[in-house]
């Protein structure tokens, strides 16, 4: 069975929040992929 849930709402993130996940992926053994799936974000939307 499976369950289908409505829309997700989008999630509004400060410019400080936004710049925070992007330093995230410059820290040593993190990679955007890793610091996307953590933030709920496509990986596409780390890069500058």
């Amino acid at each position: 069975m499976i369950d289908v849930l409505g829309p997700e709402k989008r999630r509004r993130r400060s410019v400080q929040e936004k710049i925070a996940i992007v330093q995230q992926s410059f820290e040593p053994g993190m990679t955007v992929s890793l610091v996307a799936r953590q933030h709920g974000v496509a990986a596409s939307q780390l890069f500058l």
